[in-house]
């Protein structure tokens, strides 16, 4: 058999720039070392003086991370993509989830004006996982998701995005895997430090006086090590004090009552009304403090012992002022001089004059506090011809959240005037009689919802332990490696999300906003209605009001906690053989065994408390994998991947919790109830992959790939069978069975979600030496699904955003940098975050955001280290936009009206960073 001329690590580019591409991926089982150079003839050697011209070329900045993420890409045992750090603490991008989202297939959702949240090859954030330095990592939020804010950029040396299983990897998603990287001491030439500081405005100015339209990050980072290179270390820091400021409008609903026999006063009888508004400003800062540190020691006898710890602390403070109405027939709303327009083959109704509202002035505060820790120790020992390795390691999240709201407003019906409908982009416009901002606003309950303000504090507590061990060795065959090892952690999420209301003293008697508690009026006549709105401070006001408990008969669904203990024994072979091709790969198998339960609550309707109920399940999964890479030449890689892959099912889904217990008035007196499912399990897929990539030079290259997923098993809302045995009764009939119906998320059957993927990157100088420091890169993916959530047609796949691209052209020459970037998503439907916690959905609209950079780094003289950068994100300024469907009255059941518009204005930056 012929040997391959290079190892795989050893792989390079010549003076041609003829690269020497590495094997294929892991498809379900850790990446084995990668096998030689697909017999490519050596170049033609370069002559002395070209050669030393080569060694004097420096590269920086964002080419620099372009080479090096290009170079992951191609020697990677997975089909991946990567992002890479020029330099410590100089990720090219303001926000680490902003640099993943330019990925190819990869992008991100917007949480309050920012990348939040990533979706990989157009599935939602839930069907993927996230590591910290190949650990999982836990997460503040309701489930696994990970908020990518939550981790500096500055403090995030390198991301790579395992689009193919890799079985070492403690553990892995079925979208995808992301793995974080903090920097390793001893991969640095020499000690550095790098310090960095940037001032930021939002061109919303300051919405609400109590919060600003400034702030700040500062960084530093350290690197040393000792002279003979047997131990490093590193630190870092990042801070951040950035402000948001939130232009709101929300369409509520769009229905024609008539339909269900209520006539909305003074609209055609056959026409689609907007049911209610809201006009709102939210002023709101994080303020996040990072810190990562990083020991290693390698002494030379074979013996390699890393420990690193990373602590986040991000705090949210958020003020929002909001008008808002209820439009419908049963709020005593009527219109007069209506006017209709047809829109899409319905009558909307567009103007008129909205007479007899309740409308509320509802002002908001959120504080939240974050806090996540991780600690990783990783040893590797050298033994004659094997590798041995262990792993520990910790993470813990904590968050702390309190949401109020305080009512106020007019003690008499009002008329919101002349009112303009949008039935495409922007925002309804509205005239009320009524002064918001005035002297006769009262502190009450217009709407009568029968409270005058209520608080929500959600807690959240995760908590992950984990250990690895592994062996493995190399081998001068066609089987090339093997690696085996176990993987352990144990999971436990504890969510508690308790509710109190405010009544007014005195039997909830309104009272006017004392002067004493009043500031500067929200102006709201940004979105041309004129409207202000009175200004007080929430936790100043909570002495006017009793306190009292509220919803208990919703706590299954709000108190929880949900515990794992997972167990994957994994076997990995290295593979290089010749088939008239040079060919590498791995071929793996994940055995992984699962164990959950859940403690929570049921609701008693007769005793009207909570009783504690419980519930779990095991189960196990083997997961085969196969990856090969054919070198169809010496540039040219064609990657081949089949594995089973699985992701866990949202925790929140998993919890044991049940409420609307019951048993029907009729013969056969069935059970029933709403809850939880603690026996859930995995989404499960068979995936196949395939791409084909050339490379041209270190920084340019062209890919396409295509990727099929066959869902076996889904996850959806649906009713189940369910023993009720032990459940308390709240009527008098005597059920004909303890099996009944429980309607909660369950695992049925599944579909498809497949796509194709192109990407490149194409620097200047391939064309011309002139243009070298130009260059593009650039990337699209359609995705497409069989699947719907609850398996109903109308329901789209959560998260999946059918087309997404990205386009990024960049100059760099001469210490002079400039950077553009758009990235683009399709229209999707996922779930957020609703007012008070609940998790809702929302059809997102397309949309295009706009970013741009520009730069100055001197790299001689006294300011040698020195970088400069103005950087604009959002340039366009382009909102947020959501549709909803008609309730009622629409001739198209698909047809979808305006709902949100909100807009987070541009994001301007002003710094550098300095490194010595």
């Amino acid at each position: 058999m012929t040997r391959h001329p290079l190892r795989a690590e050893e792989r390079a580019f010549t003076p041609r720039l003829r690269l020497n591409p590495v094997a294929a991926v892991c498809a379900g089982l850790l990446s084995a070392p990668l096998l030689a150079l697909a017999q490519a003839a050596p170049a033609p050697a370069a002559s002395a003086a070209d050669a030393q011209k080569l060694d004097t070329v420096t590269v920086s900045g964002f080419r620099a991370s372009l080479e090096s993420s290009i170079s992951t890409k191609r020697n990677a045992d997975a089909i991946v993509e990567a992002i890479s750090a020029e330099d410590i603490g100089k990720l090219p991008d303001v926000s680490i989830a902003d640099a993943i989202s330019r990925l190819p297939g990869l992008t991100a959702q917007r949480v309050a004006g920012r990348s939040s949240v990533i979706s990989i090859r157009g599935m939602a954030p839930r069907y993927g996982v996230t590591l910290l330095n190949g650990r999982e990592i836990v997460s503040t939020g309701d489930n696994r998701s990970v908020e990518y804010d939550q981790f500096p950029s500055e403090l995030i040396n390198a991301a790579t995005v395992y689009k193919t299983p890799d079985a070492s990897l403690s553990a892995q998603g079925l979208s995808g895997t992301v793995n974080m990287k903090t920097l390793r001491p001893l991969d640095f030439a020499a000690p550095q430090a790098v310090v960095g500081a940037r001032i930021e405005r939002n061109s919303n100015g300051s919405l609400n006086p109590e919060i600003s339209g400034n702030g700040n990050r500062l960084s530093a980072s350290w690197v040393t090590q000792s002279a003979d290179r047997s131990w490093g270390a590193a630190i870092g820091f990042a801070h951040l004090d950035s402000p948001n400021q939130e232009k709101h409008y929300k369409s509520w609903w769009w229905a024609n009552t008539n339909n269900w026999g209520s006539p909305l006063p003074g609209t055609p009888t056959d026409s689609v009304a907007l049911q209610g508004f809201e006009l709102g400003a939210a002023s709101s800062r994080q303020k996040r403090d990072g810190l990562m540190a990083v020991l290693e020691y390698k002494p030379g006898n074979g013996l390699h012992s890393t420990l690193d710890l990373y602590y986040s602390k991000f705090d949210q403070t958020e003020a929002r002022r909001t008008v808002m109405s209820d439009m419908s027939v049963w709020s005593g709303a009527s219109w007069s001089n209506a006017q209709t327009t047809v829109v899409n083959g319905d009558k909307i109704v567009t103007s008129g004059i909205v007479n007899g509202t309740k409308p509320v002035a509802l002002t908001t505060f959120n504080k939240r506090q974050d806090d996540i820790r991780a600690i990783g120790w990783n040893n590797e020992l050298k033994l004659a011809d094997w590798k041995l390795v262990g792993d520990l390691s910790w993470s813990k999240a904590k968050r702390d959240e309190q949401n109020a709201e305080l009512a106020a407003g007019a003690n008499a019906p009002v008329s919101l005037g002349q009112v303009n409908i949008a039935t495409g982009d922007g925002r309804s416009t509205f005239a009320p009689a009524f002064d918001f901002a005035g002297a006769n606003v009262y502190l009450t309950d217009p709407p009568g919802w029968g409270r005058d303000g209520r608080s929500q504090f959600p807690k959240v507590r995760d908590e992950i332990k984990a250990l690895k061990l592994s062996a493995g060795r190399t081998f001068d065959s066609w089987v090339s490696s093997v690696e085996t090892g176990v993987d352990y952690s144990e999971r436990d999420k504890h969510m508690n999300r308790t509710e109190v209301y405010y009544n007014l003293k005195n039997n909830r008697a309104p009272v006017l906003v004392p002067t004493s508690l009043l500031r500067t009026p929200t102006d709201l006549t940004f979105a041309g209605s004129n409207i202000r709105m009175v200004n007080f401070d929430v936790p100043s006001a909570l002495g006017l009001y009793d306190v009292a408990p509220a919803a208990s008969n919703e706590a299954p669904g709000r108190i929880w906690s949900v515990h794992e203990k997972v167990t994957a024994l994994y076997g990995k072979l290295g593979l290089e053989f010749d088939w008239g091709l040079p060919i590498h790969g791995t071929l793996g198998l994940r055995v992984v065994h699962a164990k959950q339960w859940s403690n929570g609550l049921l609701w008693n309707d007769t005793a009207k408390a909570t009783e504690p109920t419980t519930g779990g399940t095991s189960y196990t999964d083997v997961l085969p994998s196969i990856n090969l890479a054919a070198d169809l030449a010496p540039d040219t890689i064609l990657r081949f991947g089949l594995a089973k892959v699985l992701a866990r099912p949202n925790m929140e889904d998993m919890r044991a919790g049940f409420s609307g217990i019951g048993v029907s008035t009729t013969e056969p007196h069935l059970w029933s109830a709403n809850g939880g499912n603690a026996k859930l399990e995995p989404w499960r897929a068979d995936a196949v992959d395939l791409s084909i990539e050339h490379y041209f030079s270190k920084r340019s290259y062209v890919a396409a790939a295509a990727f099929h997923k066959h869902i076996k098993n889904f996850v959806y809302g649906r009713a189940i069978d369910f023993d009720f045995t032990g459940f308390p009764n709240p009527t008098p009939y005597t059920p004909y069975s303890n099996i009944g119906t429980l309607n909660t998320q369950a695992n049925g059957s599944g579909g498809m979600i497949a796509g194709t993927e192109l990407s490149g990157s194409l620097d200047g100088g391939l064309i011309s030496p002139a243009l070298d420091g130009i260059g593009v890169a650039l990337s699209y993916s359609n995705t497409r699904s069989s699947m719907h959530e609850e398996n109903n047609p109308a329901k789209p796949l959560d998260g999946l955003s059918g087309i997404a691209t990205n386009f990024t052209v960049y100059y760099e020459r001469h210490g002079i940098s400039a950077r553009l970037g758009s990235r683009h998503r399709s229209a999707f439907v996922t779930t957020v975050r609703g007012t008070f916690g609940e998790n809702v959905p929302s059809m997102i609209a397309a949309e295009t955001i706009l970013d741009a950079q520009i730069g100055y780094a001197f790299e001689t003289g006294a300011f040698k280290g020195l970088s400069l950068t103005l950087q604009v994100n959002n340039l366009r300024d382009r909102p947020y936009r959501t549709r909803v469907g008609i309730s009622t009255g629409s001739s198209d059941p698909n047809a979808t009206l305006p709902e949100r518009y909100t807009s987070y204005g541009r994001q301007f930056l002003l710094g550098g960073t300095y490194k010595f």
